[in-house]
């Protein structure tokens, strides 16, 4: 049904317009069977009536009379019928005994003319009439009457042929409105239809404008390319962002890879060295203090490792909110040479799986405060605000200024805040960045409780779906 929708609507605007055109044009016809009939009732009665007292030799009714020897008083005639039409009385021989004013036999005569009955016929000027002849004394006279259409019914014969006019102007008129909603809505909207069913979305663009179309479907065909040019840049950012997560991956992995051969690899390489030089001497005590040496240089390649193995996975989070933010501010302050000061809402409870991306925030918020705003002292706090954890990280840093773009940055290669935005939405929470030429920093995250009791996180959206952060300024590695 909705498939014909369109075609229905269509019929529904033809059918009325197309019922009205019918009955009106039944309605002609059967007004001019109806003058047709009453105008050869007409004649017919008129022309039997003056035979029938021309015959009797009677007064025709009109102030004439008649006798054998022809016509005596032409009142009637002299003054005009009082009824429309004309009466004639001929002679057999063709000669003309009387007629009514006005009335012109040779307009309407034919050869050939029925008697008794009555025709239609039209004069030289196309003007229609009805005709009777009827005979008198078996054919010794003739009686003629006539009426002409417009004389008999004057504005009804004129209103049928209006109407034919506006029937004909109705119908153009119809025409012209279905082939206008065929160019500028049927066709149009077909022509949509078909672009629409071949774009290939977040690749292609439809055209953004189309001037045979109405206003309406002009104006959609705009919303559709907004739409498409939308999908189209979020299709180039998502290739972007993951050749960006592979680059990054890559970069991950380059930085391990030398970090293992800078470090572990070269201490694992000495030790080797050593034992290989114990084995060449005989000396006893040598021996003894290369492999030493070689134990010293086996437990800073264990150290150095497990230093990586915390990085990569931290041990601490296993130890609860409070203790894990505590010892990975330890670590980082004794990494970073700073000063952290930790506060922890011993009634805030975050489920393990959780403390992870809150871990990485505040390792990338304890690294940029360091690296980029010169910080020397930073706190960290946890603290409930209604169904709310709030996570704060400040800095005494000397601040920036700029304005923010998550999407922006991403491209430019700068992942610092994004990779926190995003670890932020993981954990279903929100993340704010205030800062400013003045000095200082402060990152604040907003995770909701509720969900992490039910289980599950329901991600913000990030800033290329219209989230991102309402005030203040950031920075990025």
């Amino acid at each position: 049904m909705r498939r014909r929708l369109l075609l229905f609507i269509v019929f529904a605007l033809m059918l009325p317009s197309f019922a009205v055109l019918l009955v009106s044009g039944l309605g002609i016809l059967q007004h001019e069977w109806a003058i047709r009939y009453v105008a050869r009732s007409y004649v017919q009665e008129m022309a039997e009536n003056t035979a029938s007292r021309v015959l009797a030799n009677e007064p025709l009714g009109w102030g004439l009379e008649m006798n054998m020897m022809g016509i005596r008083g032409l009142r009637l005639f002299s003054w005009g019928p009082s009824v429309p039409g004309w009466i004639a009385v001929l002679h057999a021989d063709g000669q003309l005994l009387f007629a009514s004013p006005g009335a012109d036999i040779a307009a309407v005569w034919r050869p050939n003319i029925p008697i008794g009955q009555a025709v239609e016929i039209k004069d030289k000027d196309g003007d229609l009439y009805t005709l009777a002849v009827y005979p008198v004394r078996g054919g010794e006279k003739y009686v003629i009457a006539a009426v002409a259409w417009e004389q008999l019914l004057g504005p009804l014969a004129k209103g049928s042929r209006l109407w034919s006019v506006l029937g004909l102007i109705m119908g153009i008129c119809i025409l012209l409105a279905l082939l206008a909603l065929w160019r500028w809505l049927v066709s149009p909207l077909r022509r949509l239809v078909a672009e629409l069913e071949e774009l290939n979305w977040g690749r292609d663009l439809p055209i953004p404008s189309d001037t045979r179309a109405v206003a309406e479907i002009d104006s959609l065909r705009a919303v559709l390319y907004k739409l498409a040019r939308a999908a189209l840049e979020r299709a180039v950012l998502r290739n972007r962002y993951v050749n960006d997560i592979v680059r990054v991956q890559e970069r991950e992995k380059s930085r391990i890879a030398r970090e293992l051969h800078d470090g572990p690899l070269q201490n694992i390489t000495a030790m080797i060295q050593q034992v290989r030089l114990s084995r060449m001497t005989r000396d006893e005590k040598l021996i003894g203090e290369r492999l030493l040496l070689a134990e010293e240089t086996a437990q800073v390649a264990v150290r150095e490792l497990r230093e990586m193995c915390d990085e990569l996975s931290p041990p601490w989070i296993d130890l609860g909110l409070k203790e894990a933010i505590t010892e990975q501010s330890e670590r980082l302050a004794r990494h970073y040479n700073i000063d952290i000061s930790v506060e922890v809402d011993d009634s805030v409870e975050i489920e393990q799986e959780r403390l992870l991306p809150l871990s990485r925030i505040l390792q990338e918020a304890v690294s940029n405060a360091v690296r980029h705003g010169k910080a020397a002292f930073m706190t960290v706090s946890i603290v409930k605000e209604g169904e709310n954890a709030v996570f704060e990280i400040t800095d005494d840093g000397c601040g920036f200024s700029f304005d923010l773009n998550y999407e922006r940055l991403r491209v430019e290669g700068h992942r610092g805040l994004a990779n926190m935005q995003e670890r932020m939405a993981i954990v279903g929470g929100r993340m704010e960045v205030f800062s400013g030429r003045e000095g200082g920093t402060t990152v604040r995250c907003t995770i909701p409780l509720a969900s992490m009791r039910d289980g599950e996180g329901h991600g913000v959206p990030c800033a290329a779906e219209g989230g991102g952060i309402p005030a203040g300024r950031a920075y990025e590695t």
